[in-house]
Parts: structure tokens; sequence; C-alpha cells
């Protein structure tokens, strides 16, 4: 894995001209293995790979045939398996995507009652969700199809697509305590500011340039913060960049020294320091008891 650099992002959805939302086919030699979110919900079929399906705090296995459904705003990755990311592989790995927002459906068309079911199940993907049960491979086929349709039809076939993942049943992913965890922000000026974060958290990040960013004093913007978010400017971007540490430890094999830098910490002795500050013990203790207790 040492090879494959993991980035977070915001992803940013381009959709078609004339179009609600967004649908297609990813085909490449290996998943990008990126660590990203979107506004968008996501309906997600694997049609060909293998790996490790990051979804919050969840991580477990993938393989062809998984299917999931997640949130808006629910940070998400699948690593490939090692052997996609050799030079000499004839493998690829693939995809079936549709991206959409809630909105796509109309402000009050959700909640009418004949769509109880889909507004369930819009409700339930904030964790985001893994499709089990009897209509998994009905709503395969359907998924299928949908790349290939017209717009018209392609909404009717996603409406009854989550139709069906309400009657065909789903195993829930990341924790409850993750999705209580997760920032939503009622101020647009911290949002800005948290997705600059999750874009950049790699790099060296000053107090100065997000203060600017919204059109506050450093005083002022620090004040504001902290009383929105419950955290100060430092702790905040911390706890950010040491949260994405524990996935990798506990879901990777990328040696201690990487996963520091791919967090943004160019030391490793301050890495260590700032790990067990956060979580009491460091990398190297939390990453043994991941695996003794897993």
């Amino acid at each position: 894995m040492t090879n494959n650099k993991i980035a977070v992002s915001l992803e940013k959805i381009e959709k078609p001209l004339h179009s609600s939302f967004h649908t297609g086919v990813y085909r490449q030699r290996y998943f990008s293995g990126a660590w990203h979110y979107h506004p968008e919900f996501e309906l997600l079929l694997i049609t060909n790979g293998n790996g490790k399906r990051l979804v919050g705090d969840h991580g477990e296995n993938f393989n062809t045939g998984d299917l999931v459904l997640l949130g808006g705003f629910l940070p998400h990755a699948w690593i490939p398996d090692d052997h996609y990311l050799q030079q000499d592989s004839t493998d690829h790995c693939e995809s079936i995507y549709v991206q959409f927002k809630k909105d796509i459906f109309g402000s009050q068309f959700v909640d009418i009652p004949e769509l109880k079911g889909v507004r369930r199940v819009l409700l339930a993907s904030e964790r985001g969700l893994k499709i089990v049960g009897k209509h998994k491979e009905t709503i395969i086929l359907l998924l299928k199809e949908i790349p290939r349709l017209g717009p018209l039809d392609q909404l009717l076939k996603l409406l009854k697509i989550l139709d069906l993942i309400n009657l065909s049943g789903y195993e829930t992913l990341a924790s409850e305590g993750y999705l209580k965890e997760s920032f939503f922000f009622k101020s647009n000026r911290i949002l800005k500011v948290h997705e600059y974060i999750m874009e950049n958290y790699k790099k060296e990040i000053s107090v100065d340039l997000c203060a600017e960013m919204i059109n506050m004093t450093i005083s002022s913007f620090c004040r504001y913060f902290k009383k929105e978010t419950g955290y100060t400017f430092t702790n905040y971007l911390n706890k950010i960049r040491i949260d994405f540490s524990k996935k990798l430890l506990t879901n990777t094999d990328l040696p201690i020294k990487e996963i520091g830098f791919e967090c943004g910490y160019n030391s490793v002795p301050y890495f260590n320091k700032q790990f067990k500050k956060v979580v009491g013990v460091p990398p190297f203790s939390y990453r043994k008891s991941i695996h003794k207790n897993g």
C-alpha cells in the first residue's frame, strides 16, 4: 500500500447539462483510494474489484457485488487491494454510480405517504448502508440499466431502487456515535472553513488565512469558531487529522511514518505526541490494540 497516496477532499460533482443528478460507469486500473465526501447521496455498485471500504468510522473488505448507499457529507473511500497497484497488473476496477441530492424529488414530494420507505432509506443513509436481502439482485439489475436511460426514466428507476432498498433490507455502516460527532454547521462561513480544511489538511493551514477567507479579524475568528464548533481552531484541525490517522491505522498496513505524513504531520515525533494527546496512547499502541481486539 505504500505507493498508494491517500488524500482527503471535498469532491465537487459536475452534473450533466439539463440533469439534476449524475450517473455513469467508473473504470480504472484501480480505485484512487481518496478519502473524500460530497453533499450528494451516492448509490454505488462494485462491478469489478476488491479491497477495503471505509465509510465514516467503519471499515471492512469489499468485493465485486458490493452495493452501498451513502448519505451526503459522509466521508468514504475505496482502497484497492495491493495487487491492483502493481505495475504489471492486468486487472481493473469498475463501479456503477448514481449521485443525487434529496431535492431532485422536489421539496415536498419525498414526504408524501407513498414514499415513506424512500424517506426512511434516505434518513438511514446518513450513516451509510450496505444493501443486502432478497431484492439485492433486482436492485443491481435496475442500477445497471440507469446509465443507458433518458433523464425521466433514470429518475423513475432511482425511486424504484430506493423503495426496494427499504423492502430488501440493509446493514448500517458508520456508528451512531460517529454521526453524532459529525459536524453540521448552521453557519455557512464555518462550513467554508471546514471544507477548506478537508481539502488542504495535509498542508500547513494558518488561522490567519482562514480568518481572511471569511473576512474576520484573527481574534474575532477564533472566538466565533470556538462558539460555533466547540473547539479551538488548532484543536479542530488536529482532531480532523487524528481521526483520519486512526482510520488508516485500523484499516491499512501503511507504516506509521507514512500515515503521519498523509495526515499532515511532517515530523514523526510530533505526530506521535499529538496522537497520544488526543487518543491517550501512541499510534503503535493504538494499532496493536485494534489488531489484538479485532
